[in-house]
């Protein structure tokens, strides 16, 4: 991403290690004897293998598929006038395992979006590219933390909510 480094990894690990009870491990290989995450994100066994052997109880995975910046149409009244809107989103998966019963807890699907700019245009303009709905690089790094704050905010309250607090 052109506009600002991800920070969603860090801002979750904080957030999850402010309960005493949590240790958070990263899949990133370290100075120790722990062995590489596995290569297949979607294999069951494999990620319950890789879990057992660094030792856990439950393992957390995060996919994002996108994190982008969108424009598109939000409203239209025909032949009268058009809202553009430009929107940064954030779209991925979290998986919840079990490692001690060996199973799946949860996995769903979650998006974010953020509005950035709106601008109604009279029906014959009808121009995604219109100047007004452009972000300079300062905004697009402050709307993009901000997002990356809300989807912490979602994925925190669901990992309480899977694993009861614990």
């Amino acid at each position: 991403m052109a506009w600002a480094d991800s920070r969603l990894d860090e801002l979750l690990t904080t957030r999850l290690t402010r309960n005493p009870d949590v240790r958070v491990i990263l899949s990133e290989p370290s100075a120790g004897h722990r062995p590489s995450f596995p290569a297949d994100k979607n294999n069951l066994d494999s990620l319950l293998d890789w879990g057992t052997e660094v030792g856990g109880r439950y393992l957390l995975t995060i996919t994002i598929n996108s994190e982008e910046l969108i424009r598109q149409k939000t409203f239209s009244v025909p032949l009268i006038f058009h809202q553009w809107e430009t929107l940064a989103v954030i779209d991925g998966e979290i998986r919840l395992l079990d490692l001690q019963k060996r199973r799946l807890l949860a996995a769903e699907s979650f998006g974010e979006r953020l509005s950035a700019t709106r601008l109604l245009q009279s029906s014959c303009e009808d121009d995604r590219n219109d100047p007004s709905l452009h972000i300079n690089a300062a905004d697009k790094g402050r709307l993009f933390s901000a997002l990356e704050s809300r989807v912490v905010d979602t994925l925190s309250e669901k990992i309480s909510r899977w694993t009861r607090g614990r």
